[in-house]
């Protein structure tokens, strides 16, 4: 076993979930980081660092890093700071004895891994190592904000850390979308580190390219003036006349056709792009495509949407969403710009844009290729893949586009070329998949075409499926809300495609590659493949396995981002497309059998979720009522399990959809619901009531099916009633979700029809936990939020010493509350009935506040919401080492109060100051108080990890 495999065997023993995210940095096969770890006098240290016991050797190296300036490379730095943050408490024990602080050793830690990340991605970003170089940036954005926002760093690293964090965005922007949060805080974070002194042109470079990015996004031409005048005010700094050049391209783009304003900022681009002289290869290439642009633009050869022309990010997304003869001329343009710098001075940047370009086109309408561009594609990977030999991904890249050519062209050659290059990739790696997919796509191609038999590709998926499933590298997807769904990044990863292996029953495995088979033909039929994605069926295959579940269904579609995982604003988007899927899906699934009811398999859950919130009988007449009002006269549809966790948008923009094993039938519309309500999607109030009817009123449009208004709010408010009461009974649904739930039953009550107005109201008060008629206020005032606290004092600490006298159960009467705050009981009603308040309880003229108490009290809230997987607490930086120290202890109240999202944790934490997010190791000594807090005596030290709850930085690719 060689050095590398021994530190990958290590990682992934001690943390499976860190050997993933070392095999996505492509940490584990990185020629550079093989050499440091056979050739470093640390290399025998290094098997210790990658085991659970290094904390000695990781409190050695960071000394070392410290006091004789050694330069560790990134995986090193990463672990150390993994076991920083697993195990804080033995980690604290050993630095001191050093000595040196927790808390500021973390944070610096931190930095070194985020810088050492950076550096990294911009030489894989200079050689074709493209989608490497993003996820290292990636990652080194999550660490970067972790330092930043501990506040514990000097100025002096402060003013690196808040510039290269900005600089990296702006990279990661060139190619795929960011979200606009990252731009924005990037911007700031550039701006932070000019104030501290950070002058270099880089950092001016990537800001002009950042106000750039923020325009695409937005539109608002603001950014791009702001631009200007930054530009202005900084022509000492050199280097810039690219950047400066897109803004005014834009705004040329921007005026009135033919105006002497266009002309103007043309003119000037132009001669910005004639004086640049690139700093790097990769700034070479990205004047040369600029230039050919500004220049067809200017002579009336080019016109395209301004805010879809950035290079290569907005040609490549119309080039998957808008294809065309024009733009595919366009195209070749570009790519004969780059023939001199890619054959006469070898640029490898210039050679990876055009391979970018042509594996679209090839990709693409085929109508639109010329057989030149098939050859040059097997031959622009075919030299990269020369000039990288030990890069695998660049070989599996070149394998791929012969495969690509072979199809096309009936070039039997090139598939024998294909398959040469994937049987050395075998041989070479027999634990990675991806040559044995490659050999069994193969292995059909040739089959389809008689010069093969099935067996050798059928033998192939299977060797590709155990490998896939056995690898503790590839971890369980969340995809599609399943545990068993494992998806494989290829060679392309961010910018292209990912296999997908999903262990199930064969008849599932068969029912879902038809329906994948159907809606394809149908999207293309349509002609919208322009705006959905539908993942390919690839093969069915058997493996051992000790349950039903012994068949796995290999797929093949985009990457792209989970619905779910989007800012409010680019999920909201989302929604007209998605609705749209969904009515193309649910028009060509199939009709149910005959006698066919959708009650049966809606009733089991229904029956669940209320025997959580209602004692057993209770819980049956409130089914009753759901059973009664049930619009049964509705048309039945395949379920699509419609949430937002089983839709992506890939980078040009077009929606995903994945996991179609469902053989269950829906009445229309419940999907949509189940899209809109699980992850609070469109805000519960009048606006976003009627926001619900427009999205229905489309997707029974695009179903071909006629209600009238009231069935549609008929329909729509039974079928959020039961999404409420799922979400409000689920034990991973965090406060937000409980919340969304509460105030999704006072809309209904409000706005919803007039048979599940009841329902909607019991449903309310036993979320809220209260007897009272709801209030439909949809935020709390700030006279709501000062009487709530001064509620929320007297109930948990004062009330005994104020004439306020409370039970062991923590009841007070409603009177002596009133009277002591001076207020009318009706008062305190309207604060404690709000959907938004989880904290307080009434009951027969008494109320008490549900957790938070100093004094003594025992509540039992009859929650029985289960445990969630997972318990966060929110502190601050600046208790981070008395935590580590003593764990966690109740300090001014009675109890501990813990959280089940990491993101509400944030939250608390930041009302503390630089918030900081500790996970719990599980156990049976907490108890459930309100929505989402559990509370504990105390978490010992040994018990706690910290969390770093930035990993989503610039969105998460899958």
């Amino acid at each position: 076993m060689t050095k590398n495999e021994q530190v990958a065997s290590a990682i992934h023993a001690w943390a499976p979930e860190l050997a993933e995210s070392f095999n996505a940095l492509a940490y584990l096969g990185s020629e550079t980081e093989i050499q440091w770890l056979t050739k470093s006098s640390w290399s025998a240290q290094m098997i210790s660092l990658a085991q659970e016991n290094g904390l000695a050797v990781a409190t050695e190296m960071w000394q070392r890093a410290l006091k004789d300036h050694v330069s560790f490379p990134a995986p090193a730095l990463l672990l150390i700071l993994e076991h920083m943050r697993r195990r804080p408490a033995d980690m604290e024990s050993s630095l001191q004895a050093v000595p040196l602080d927790f808390s500021r050793t973390l944070g610096n830690v931190a930095f070194r891994a985020a810088d050492a990340l950076h550096e990294s991605a911009k030489s894989s970003f200079a050689g074709d190592e493209l989608d490497v170089a993003i996820a290292r940036f990636r990652a080194a954005l999550a660490e970067f904000r972790f330092a930043i926002e501990s506040q514990v760093l000097s100025d002096a690293t402060m003013k690196i850390a808040t510039g290269k964090y900005a600089t990296a965005v702006a990279m990661i922007g060139r190619w795929i979308n960011v979200s606009p949060n990252a731009v924005s805080r990037a911007l700031s974070y550039s701006q932070e580190s000019m104030t501290l002194g950070n002058m270099q042109p880089e950092t001016f470079i990537y800001r002009l390219e950042l106000l750039v990015q923020q325009f695409d996004q937005t539109g608002n031409p603001g950014p791009l003036r702001e631009a200007l005048v930054l530009q202005s005010q900084n022509q000492h700094i050199a280097g810039s006349e690219v950047a400066e050049s897109e803004a005014r391209y834009r705004l040329a783009q921007l005026a009135a056709p033919g105006s002497r304003e266009v002309r103007r900022y043309l003119a000037s681009a132009q001669r910005l792009l004639q004086k640049c002289r690139p700093r790097n290869s990769v700034e070479e290439v990205r004047q040369k495509v600029l230039h050919l642009l500004v220049t067809k633009t200017a002579n009336g050869e080019l016109t395209a949407s301004t805010r879809s022309i950035a290079s290569p990010r907005g040609i490549l997304s119309q080039m998957a969403t808008q294809p065309s003869a024009e733009l595919w001329r366009i195209v070749r343009m570009m790519i004969g710009e780059l023939d001199e710098l890619r054959l006469n001075r070898r640029s490898i940047p210039a050679a990876v844009l055009c391979a970018r370009f042509l594996r679209q086109m090839v990709g693409g309408p085929s109508e639109l290729l010329e057989p030149g561009d098939i050859s040059l594609y097997v031959e622009i990977t075919g030299r990269l893949a020369q000039r990288a030999i030990w890069n695998r991904h660049v070989q599996w890249e070149a394998g791929a586009a012969a495969l690509s050519a072979a199809k096309r062209t009936k070039n039997f050659d090139l598939a024998q070329q294909s398959q040469a290059i994937f049987n050395a990739l075998a041989a070479r790696y027999p634990t990675w998949p991806l040559p044995r997919i490659g050999l069994a796509r193969v292995g059909d191609f040739l089959a389809s075409a008689h010069q093969s038999t099935i067996s050798t590709a059928s033998e192939n998926w299977r060797d590709a499926a155990d490998l896939a499933l056995r690898s503790t590298i590839y971890a369980r997807s969340r995809l599609g809300g399943r545990n068993a769904v494992f998806a494989v990044a290829d060679a392309r990863g961010f910018l292209s495609e990912t296999f997908v292996f999903k262990r199930t029953t064969k008849s599932n495995a068969e029912h879902e590659a038809a329906m994948l088979k159907a809606l394809w033909y149908e999207v293309l039929k349509l002609g919208c493949a322009n705006r959905f994605e539908v993942p390919r069926s690839l093969a069915i295959v058997e493996v051992s396995s000790t349950d039903d579940r012994q068949w796995v269904h290999v797929s093949q579609r985009a990457a792209g981002r989970l619905v779910s995982d989007l800012a409010a604003g680019e999920a909201q988007g989302a929604l007209d497309s998605i609705v749209d899927f969904l009515a193309i899906f649910h028009r060509i699934a199939g009709d149910p059998p005959a006698g066919k009811s959708a009650w049966q398999p809606l009733k089991a859950h229904l029956k669940m979720w209320s025997r959580t919130l209602f004692k057993p009988t209770k819980a049956d007449d409130f089914v009753d009522s759901l059973r009664r009002t049930f619009p049964s006269e509705l048309r039945l549809v395949r379920k699509r399990d419609g949430h937002a966790s089983n839709w992506l948008l890939d980078p040009a923009g077009r929606v995903v959809a994945v996991d179609f094993e469902s053989n269950d039938f829906i009445p229309i519309g419940y999907d949509v619901a189940q899209l809109i309500e699980d992850n609070g999607l469109v805000q519960a109030s009048q606006e976003g009531w009627n926001r619900r009817m427009v999205l229905m009123s489309r997707y029974l449009k695009g179903l071909g099916q006629t209600l009238s208004e009231s069935a549609v709010s008929r329909a729509y408010s039974w079928f959020a009633i039961t999404r409420a009461l799922r979400l409000g009974t689920e034990r991973e649904a965090g406060k937000q979700l409980r919340q969304h739930a509460r105030e999704l039953c006072g809309m209904l009550v409000e706005c919803g029809d007039e048979s599940t107005t009841d329902i909607a109201r019991e449903l309310l008060q036993a979320l809220s936990r209260i007897e009272q008629e709801n209030s439909t206020e949809s935020l709390p005032t700030h006279d709501h939020r000062r009487l709530s606290k001064a509620m929320a004092y007297q109930l948990r600490h004062q009330g005994p010493s104020n004439g306020v006298p409370i039970d062991q159960a923590g009841f007070a009467a409603m009177d002596d509350l009133a009277r002591a705050l001076n207020v009318d009981s009706s008062d305190l009603l309207a604060v404690a009935e709000h959907p938004g308040e989880p904290r307080y309880e009434v009951r027969e003229g008494r109320i008490r506040a549900l957790y938070g108490h100093s004094i003594e009290v025992a509540i039992d809230t009859a929650i029985d919401v289960g445990v969630p997987n997972h318990l966060y607490h929110g502190s601050s930086w600046s208790a981070l080492d008395s935590v580590v120290r003593d764990g966690l202890t109740p300090m001014k109240r009675r109890m501990v109060h813990l959280t089940n999202t990491a993101e509400e944790a944030m939250a608390v934490g930041t009302r503390k100051g630089a918030p900081l997010v500790f996970a719990i190791d599980q156990s049976h000594d907490t108890e459930p108080v309100a929505d989402g807090i559990w509370v504990t005596a105390m978490v010992p030290r040994k018990r706690l990890s910290i969390v770093n709850p930035f990993v989503e930085e610039a969105g998460m690719v899958r």
